[in-house]
C-alpha cells in the first residue's frame, strides 16, 4: 500500500516529534525542541509525550503538507496544502462561489479527478496518514504500561480522528451512501503499517461507515469535554462530527439530533450567538466556534496558503481569487448581517462584480472547522425528518433571527421547508466547509451552475464528478487493487 508505510517506527516517530515540539502556544503544548527523535517506547511511557504526539497530529492538519517530511523538499501547492484545502477544493465545486483562473482551478472546473492529478493523490495521501497515526496511537497506547484513565481517554482521541478521517475518504473516494451501499473503493486499515504491509483490499461502503460510527460512539463515551484549546477534538467535536456522519446516512435522525444538541449544548438560542460576523470571521475564541485551526501570525501561522481567507479577501494583500455568485448574494436580506458582499472593481466582467468580506485575512486568521451554528441546522433538519415541522422551524428561527432583526417565522412545510433549512446552511456557512458540494452529494442533488459563472458546469445528481478516482500511485503500489477499480 501507499499510505505511509515506514520500515522503522523510529523513523516516523523522529519526524513527527520534530513537528510537534517545537510548537508553543497557546493552542498547542509549550515543550522544548526535540531534534533527536524518540522511539516508539519512549512516547507511549508518559502522559505528556503522548499529549504532544495528539498536538502533532493536529499540526498536520494545517502545515503547509508534504508527502515527505524527511527529503528536505516541499513539492505541494496551496491548493494542496492541509485539511483546509480538502474543504475549500469543495466550497468552489458549487454554485455560490466563483474562481478567478489560478489556484483551485481544476477543482472549480471539476477537471481534478484523475488518478495521477495531484488533488487525487494529496486528499488520499494526506487521510491515510493522518489514519496511520491514529492507528500508531491506537495501538502504542495498547501496549503500553501508562494508567488506564490516559489510555481510556487518548484512545478515544485516537479513534475520533481515525473516524473523521475515513469519513473524508468515504466522501471523496466513493459514491453517496445511499446511492452505492456496496460500493468497494475504500481499503481499512486498523493497524499501523510498516515497511512489510500489503496493501489491503477495498472494503463495501457500509463497512467503513460502520467502523466510522463504530470509532465515533466509543470516541464520545471516553472523550472528556476538556482540553487544551478549541483546535483539539473533544466530546463535542465528535458529537459533531458523528451528527454529520448521519447526515449522510439518514438512518437514524433521533441520534443525529441528539448528537447535534450535545455538540451546540441544547440551547440554540444562545449557541448561534457570534461576534466574528463583519469582524473578520478569523477568531477561534467565539463562543459560536467549536473547532478550528489556531494561527498566531509567527511560529504558528499558514502564511498565504490559509484557504478561505488568503483566497477570498480582496481589501488586503492576499490571493484574491475568489468571488460571489450574484445570485447567491441576492438571497440575503439588507438587515442581514451575514451579507457582506462589496462592488469593489467596477468590473465589466460578470463573475467579477462581487466580493465578500466575511473574511479577513492575515497571518493570525483561524480558520473554522466546525461551529455551533451548523449543528442547530442538522438539528432542524433532523427534526424536519422526525416529522416535527415546528420544532425545525423554531430552531431554523433562533440562528435566523439572530442574524437578521427583520426575520420572521417560517410558514414554509414540506419541501419547502426542508430547502429553506438547506439554503439557510449555505448563507451560514459558505466558503467554510463545502457545505453546498456535501448537501448535493448526500441528498443526490445536482449542481447547476448559473450563467454568470467564469466556468459553467452541471454535475448530475449522482454523477462520478462528485468523487475522485482512486491514485494511479495506490493502485500501483496495492497487490490488491487494479486499474479496474476506476472503470
Amino acid at each position: 500500500m501507499k499510505i505511509y508505510n515506514t520500515s522503522k517506527s523510529t523513523k516516523f516517530l523522529l519526524v513527527l516529534m520534530v513537528v510537534f515540539l517545537s510548537s508553543c502556544s497557546k493552542e498547542f503544548i509549550d515543550e522544548p525542541q526535540n531534534t533527536a527523535g524518540l522511539p516508539e517506547s519512549i512516547v507511549f511511557s508518559d502522559r505528556e509525550i503522548v499529549q504532544s504526539f495528539i498536538t502533532g497530529i493536529y499540526d498536520r492538519y494545517k502545515g503547509q503538507w508534504d508527502d515527505d517530511l524527511t527529503d528536505g523538499e516541499n513539492t505541494s501547492d496551496p491548493d494542496t496544502g492541509g485539511l483546509y484545502a480538502m474543504y475549500f477544493a469543495r466550497t468552489v465545486k458549487g454554485n455560490d462561489l466563483i474562481l478567478a483562473p489560478t489556484f483551485y482551478r481544476f477543482d472549480y472546473a471539476h477537471d481534478n479527478r484523475l488518478p495521477t492529478f495531484r488533488r487525487t493523490s494529496f486528499t488520499w495521501t494526506f487521510n491515510y496518514e493522518i489514519i496511520n497515526y491514529a492507528n500508531v496511537l491506537i495501538n502504542g497506547l495498547a501496549n503500553s504500561s501508562l494508567d488506564d484513565a490516559t489510555k481510556k481517554e487518548f484512545t478515544a482521541v485516537g479513534k475520533a480522528i481515525r473516524a473523521f478521517h475515513y469519513f473524508q475518504i468515504a466522501l471523496e473516494f466513493a459514491p453517496n451512501y445511499n446511492t452505492d451501499r456496496t460500493s468497494s473503493r475504500i481499503p481499512i486499515y486498523t493497524e499501523p503499517a510498516t515497511g512489510s504491509s500489503a496493501g489491503n483490499s477495498p472494503s463495501p461502503l457500509t463497512d467503513v461507515y460502520d467502523l466510522i460510527l463504530s470509532d465515533l460512539k466509543s470516541a464520545i463515551q471516553d472523550l472528556p469535554e476538556e482540553r487544551l484549546g478549541k483546535s483539539y477534538i473533544n466530546k463535542a467535536v465528535a458529537n459533531g462530527i458523528l451528527a454529520r456522519v448521519l447526515l449522510v446516512t439518514q438512518d437514524d435522525w433521533d441520534l443525529a439530533s441528539a448528537a447535534a444538541k450535545a455538540a451546540y449544548g441544547g440551547n440554540a438560542t444562545t449557541a448561534v450567538v457570534s461576534s466574528n460576523w463583519g469582524n473578520g470571521f478569523n477568531e477561534l475564541s467565539d463562543q459560536d466556534w467549536l473547532w478550528g485551526h489556531f494561527q498566531n501570525g509567527t511560529n504558528e501561522s499558514n502564511f498565504f496558503w490559509m484557504a478561505p481567507h488568503v483566497f477570498t479577501d480582496h481589501l488586503t494583500a492576499s490571493l484574491q481569487n475568489t468571488y460571489i455568485n450574484t445570485n447567491f448574494r441576492d438571497e440575503f436580506a439588507d438587515t442581514d448581517v451575514r451579507k457582506l458582499f462589496q462592488d469593489i472593481y467596477n468590473s465589466a466582467t460578470p463573475y467579477r462584480e462581487f466580493v465578500t468580506t466575511k473574511f479577513v485575512f492575515t497571518f493570525a486568521s483561524d480558520v473554522p472547522l466546525m461551529r455551533k451554528s451548523e449543528m442547530v441546522l442538522i438539528d432542524a433538519e433532523a427534526q424536519y425528518n422526525l416529522n416535527n415541522e415546528s420544532g425545525a422551524r423554531d430552531l431554523l428561527f433562533a440562528l435566523q433571527k439572530d442574524r437578521d432583526p427583520g426575520a420572521t417565522l417560517s410558514t414554509n412545510s414540506g419541501s419547502d421547508l426542508m430547502d429553506e433549512i438547506l439554503l439557510e446552511r449555505r448563507k451560514e456557512l459558505y466558503g467554510e466547509l463545502g457545505i453546498e458540494w456535501f448537501d448535493a452529494k448526500r441528498l443526490s442533488r445536482p449542481i447547476n451552475r448559473d450563467a454568470v459563472h467564469r466556468v459553467i458546469v452541471n454535475v448530475p445528481a449522482d454523477s462520478e464528478l462528485f468523487y475522485l478516482t482512486i491514485p494511479q500511485s495506490e493502485i500501483d503500489a496495492n497487490p490488491n487493487m487494479d486499474e479496474s477499480i476506476n472503470q
